[in-house]
């Protein structure tokens, strides 16, 4: 059997996706004589992108091939065939003769760290060279990549517009009156002060660090610099992944900047700077205009976007080709602020670009002048623990916020999240599950009601319903059912919109989250247990009606021709139209009301009892409950774990599958191989 019929075998086996191997035929159809290691090279690149990376480390290949391929318990005889078969082929190569095999091959283009490409311009991949690395891509992904390294490096290098004894002033103004309640470094100082100096900045740290209020002071204090000039204000754009991270961010800054206490700037009234800064977020979607039925945006590099600054949070949650829009849709002169928490997980799609460019953010790496400016300018004297003399540019861009005010750091669910989050080199030092479980075995408690619970998943899926969990859900879901159960006995549309509110608001007070989509553990599996066992508990009626009372659904799709997004959330309930109740799906407007949308209308929703964990990014819930599977799995990591802890904002509870799986996973990190954090220095 040819290498190229073996690799057809492993598509029959389920181990490569069948456009991995239909991109190695097209190349081996349009080329002459490529050789069977450049095309496994192609497939691999392919195949990569499936598990989120951006290209693939050939030395990384080599020395470890079975992180492209990890084995799960549900594979079956001819996909482990499958996957020894790829080891040997793999362990048998050598790398600098594997690379010179993969530079010969008419399909690949060559570079290094000038950008300057040798081959053919329109070749499906590239293999760039940098510093003894070999890293392949997919065309469409280096550009994207480029696109990104080039519009940040452009603006680390542009001198700030303000003038560093502004900066001093305005900061003082608005951080010496915290000063009382700041008893060490204060870390949102020190973010406002290296955004308001950079054109790129990154401010990252965990649930409830003060990303946002930072932010608000941040643009404040821009907004001042440009007031006391007799200047126009600044034009300044909020933007969010999601409709739900929108939606939430929107709340958050309407909020905040309400309950903002600013002093008289340079003589500009608080009320005066508040009325410039903008508190209407959009989706990144919606901000950069998709073209119909296309993957490009109207706002691009020949048509940018008209702004001076924008704000991008959850960042996290964007992908390598997303954030690459964004820099081709904006002028080269907007000043671009990210926000977001480098330890979330990383985008569903290819990439992890906050991770990438936050590398660093925990260590600090500021170089000695950047300290000194920090002193003098910010007023902030740190540990000499974050000092590097080889600081790259883009370490002294970013600015770590390190406490947790949601958490009251030292709270039980901040120290499980840290206990999770923590940096480990090997098994060895994986946290011990006695710590976890003390921990968890703290008393504290809100209203009666624990903050944290460790619950033990049974073996078997027909029991895994039983006692404590069962009383988990119906007692969690059965508050927002019994609000649906009191709808409005007048047929008055305000009443029902007061109603709908209501549910809606209820309904964040509790969510199961799940790691996987499939199996009973999973998803779908656990929709349909809860869904019967509502029923059972009569909190559910009539659940062979697809739009039944009372069903969450998610969005998992942008949807403009109902201005509904990827993650927004609804509830199937009824509203009165013309004197009768018709089937409607209830949404948050965004602005403090909500929207009835026909069922009909709604082309892609899933219910949501079970939600997974990447689709929670962006939301908060006053308990949530994460369900972890009973088999170890690659899709566990110490990211998602966290990111499920942190979704909570005064209960949370586990239901772990065994010891061994919670341990396994707590010490599995997100890796995604990308040029990023090689290339920006």
């Amino acid at each position: 059997m040819s290498n190229v019929n073996l690799m057809k075998s492993w598509v029959d086996a389920g181990l490569i996706r069948y456009v991995d191997y239909a991109l190695v035929k097209f190349t081996q159809e349009q080329t002459q004589n490529v050789s069977d290691e450049a095309l496994l090279a192609i497939m691999l690149t392919s195949h990569s992108v499936a598990l989120g990376q951006v290209c693939i480390n050939l030395e990384d290949v080599i020395n470890t091939p079975e992180a492209l391929f990890s084995m799960d318990e549900g594979d079956d005889e001819a996909q482990q065939v499958a996957r020894v078969q790829m080891l040997e082929w793999i362990n048998g190569l050598s790398l600098q003769a594997w690379i010179e095999v993969i530079k010969g091959c008419p399909a690949v283009a060559v570079t290094d760290a000038s950008g300057t490409v040798e081959g053919d311009p329109n070749s499906p991949l590239v293999l760039v060279e940098n510093n003894g690395s070999a890293l392949l891509y997919l065309r469409r992904y280096w550009q994207a990549e480029d696109i990104i390294v080039k519009a940040i490096r452009a603006r680390l290098m542009s001198s700030s517009q303000i003038d560093d004894s502004d900066i001093r002033s305005l900061l003082a103004d608005l951080f010496d009156g915290n000063k009382e309640f700041v008893t060490d470094t204060d870390w949102q100082r020190i973010a406002c002060g290296i955004a308001a100096s950079n054109h790129f900045s990154i401010i990252t740290g965990g649930p409830g660090t003060g990303k946002t209020t930072t932010v608000l002071k941040l643009l404040a204090l821009l907004q001042a610099e440009r007031l006391k000039q007799a200047l126009p204000p600044l034009a300044i754009r909020l933007a969010a992944p999601t409709g739900k991270a929108a939606a939430r961010l929107n709340e958050s800054i309407a909020d905040n900047l309400q309950r903002l206490q600013l002093p008289e700037l340079e003589n500009i009234q608080p009320e005066d700077l508040k009325a410039v800064i903008p508190t209407q977020v959009m989706t990144l979607h919606r901000l950069l205009k998709p073209k119909p039925n296309s993957r490009q945006f109207m706002h691009n590099k020949a048509n940018p976007l008209v702004a001076d600054i924008v704000v991008v949070d959850e960042a996290s949650m964007i992908d390598i080709e997303m954030m690459a829009s964004l820099f081709e849709g904006i002028e080269p002169t907007t000043r671009v602020i990210l926000l977001g928490d480098k330890d979330q997980l990383a985008s569903v799609e290819a990439g992890y670009v906050l991770g990438d460019l936050c590398r660093g953010a925990l260590e600090g790496h500021y170089t000695p002048d950047t300290m000194e400016w920090i002193k003098n300018v910010c007023g902030e004297e740190m540990s000499d623990d974050y000092r590097d003399e080889q600081g790259s540019m883009l370490n002294q861009a970013v600015c770590m916020l390190r406490k947790s005010y949601r958490f009251l750091e030292g709270g039980v669910i901040h120290r499980l999240a840290s206990l999770v989050n923590e940096e480990r080199d090997n098994y060895l030092e994986a946290p011990k599950m006695d710590e976890l479980k003390d921990i968890f075995a703290e008393k504290d408690a809100v209203n009666g009601v624990p903050v944290l619970r460790l619950l033990t998943q049974p073996q078997h899926s027909d029991s895994v319903l039983e006692a404590d969990f069962k009383k988990l859900i119906t007692f969690g879901y059965g508050h927002y059912l019994d609000v649906v159960a009191q709808m409005p006995q007048n047929l008055d549309a305000k009443a029902f919109d007061q109603w709908g509110k209501k549910v809606l608001q209820a309904h964040t007070n509790f969510q199961l989250l799940v790691a996987l989509r499939k199996g009973d553990w999973g998803l779908e599996g656990m929709n349909d247990q809860i869904e019967r066992l509502l029923v059972s508990d009569k909190k559910l009626m009539n659940i062979d009606s697809l739009w039944y009372l009372g069903r969450p659904v998610m969005v998992t799709q942008n949807d403009y021709s109902v201005d509904l997004m990827n993650g927004d959330i609804g509830i199937s309930l009824r509203y009165p139209v013309n004197g009768e109740l018709k089937q409607r799906v209830v949404f948050s407007d965004g602005k403090g009301g909500v929207r009835w949308v026909l069922p009909s209308r709604l082309q892609s929703v899933e219910t949501v009892f079970a939600m997974t964990v990447h689709k929670s990014q962006g939301s908060e819930f006053h308990h949530t409950a994460m369900l972890l599977p009973s088999q170890s799995s690659p899709i566990l990591t110490k990211e998602l774990i966290y990111t499920g802890i942190t979704r909570s904002k005064k209960h949370f509870t586990l239901i772990s599958g065994g010891e061994k799986v919670l341990e396994e996973a707590m010490n599995r990190k997100v890796e995604r191989t990308s040029g990023l954090s090689l290339y920006i220095s």
